[in-house]
C-alpha cells in the first residue's frame, strides 16, 4: 500500500480509480465493508483501489479540547488497511481550507483530469463545508461524469437500535464492554506501548511479574479494573492477565497497565509490545494486606485462563 498526501499526487495516479472515502477512525467492521466493496471494484475493472481519509479529526481544527479519543494507533490502522489489499491511500491534511471547501470543490479536486469508476461510501457520509454534501448529492453531481456512487448500509450494533459507530465502540471501551468492542471492530480493542521499569513488586513480593506500559494519552481507554489480556511480543502472542489502574493496595502508585503474561519470563524493557483487551473481569480493589491480593490474582489468573481459552 503506497500513502499519499495530496489532490495533486492522486492525479498522477493514471490508471482506473475506484475510491473508498470516509473518516475510517476506528477501522470497524463498518467501515471495512465500504473498503472491502472499493477494493472488490477495483478489481472488477482492473483498476486501483484508494481510500481516501483525512490526517486527523476535523475537531482538531474546530474545537481541539472536543476531539475524541483514538480507537486505533495510526501503525496499527496501517496494519489493518494493508491487510484489506488497498492499493493506496490518501490521507488530505486537515486544515481550514479543507474544511471550508464546499462540496462541489472537494468533488471537483477528487474527479478532476483523473480516471475515476466509482466512489463507496457509507450511507451517512457527509462531506464538504458544514457537512453539506452527502451521497445523494454525490450522484446528482457525477452522474454526468458516469461515475458511480456505491452506497453502502450501515450494519447494526446487535441489540441496539443504532449502527455501528467508532461512538458506540469507544462507549463500550469506556463501559468495559471488551466483547462488544471487539465484536463491532473485528478484532480485539489494543494499544501499543512501550515496557518500562515498574517496582518490580509483582514478581519479586506477589509471584506474579508484570510488564508495565504507560497508557497512550490519544486512546480510548477501558475502565480501572482487571482484564484478560494477549500480548504480542517480537511476533508472538501470549495470554495474560492485566490491570489498569494505580494499584491502590499499595503507597505512590501511578496510573498504568501491568500485565502478567503466563509462561514468559524474559527482561524485555524498553521494548515496543501490543496489549489487546479480551474481557473485563472486575474492577480495581484496594486489599487490607497482601495475601488478600494474592489470592485475589490467583483467582483472576484462572478466570482469564477460562476466558481466553474460549476466547477466538
Amino acid at each position: 500500500m503506497k500513502q499519499i498526501h495530496s489532490f495533486d499526487e492522486l492525479r498522477q495516479i493514471k490508471d482506473t480509480k475506484v475510491y473508498a472515502l470516509g473518516t475510517f477512525d476506528g477501522i470497524h467492521r463498518g467501515h471495512q465493508r465500504v473498503i472491502r466493496k472499493a477494493v472488490e471494484e477495483a478489481a472488477s475493472v482492473n483498476g486501483v483501489s484508494i481510500i481516501i481519509t483525512f490526517e486527523h479529526h476535523p475537531l482538531t481544527i474546530l474545537h481541539p479540547e472536543r476531539v475524541p479519543k483514538r480507537l486505533i494507533q495510526e501503525d496499527i490502522l496501517n496494519t489493518v488497511i494493508e491487510s484489506l489489499q488497498v492499493d493506496y491511500i490518501l490521507r488530505l491534511p486537515m486544515t481550514e481550507a479543507l474544511l471550508n471547501m464546499c462540496a462541489d470543490e472537494f468533488l471537483n479536486a477528487l474527479c478532476k483530469d483523473t480516471n475515476v469508476e466509482a466512489i463507496v461510501v457509507g450511507e451517512n457520509f457527509t462531506f464538504g463545508a458544514k457537512g453539506l454534501g452527502n451521497p445523494e448529492y454525490m450522484k446528482q453531481v457525477l452522474a454526468d461524469k458516469a461515475i458511480q456512487v456505491l452506497v453502502q448500509p450501515l450494519l447494526p450494533c446487535d441489540g441496539l437500535s443504532t449502527p455501528i459507530s467508532s461512538t458506540e465502540i469507544r462507549k463500550a471501551i469506556r463501559e468495559g464492554r471488551l466483547e462488544d468492542a471487539t465484536h463491532w471492530l473485528g478484532r480485539p480493542f489494543q494499544f501499543k506501548g512501550t515496557v518500562i521499569k515498574g517496582d518490580q513488586r509483582g514478581g519479586r513480593t506477589l509471584g506474579f511479574p508484570t510488564l508495565n506500559l504507560l497508557l497512550p494519552n490519544e486512546m480510548a481507554t477501558p475502565p480501572d479494573g482487571v482484564y484478560a489480556n494477549r500480548v504480542c511480543i517480537d511476533g508472538i502472542w501470549y495470554d495474560g492477565v492485566g490491570n489498569v489502574g494505580d494499584n491502590p493496595t499499595f503507597k505512590n502508585q501511578y496510573h498504568r497497565c501491568e500485565v502478567h503474561v503466563f509462561d514468559f519470563d524474559q527482561d524485555i524493557y524498553g521494548k515496543e509490545v501490543i496489549v489487546q483487551f479480551i474481557s473485563y473481569l472486575r474492577g480495581e480493589v484496594k486489599f487490607n494486606n497482601l495475601q488478600d491480593l494474592i489470592d485475589q490474582m490467583k483467582v483472576d489468573e484462572e478466570q482469564a485462563l477460562a476466558i481466553l481459552a474460549n476466547a477466538q
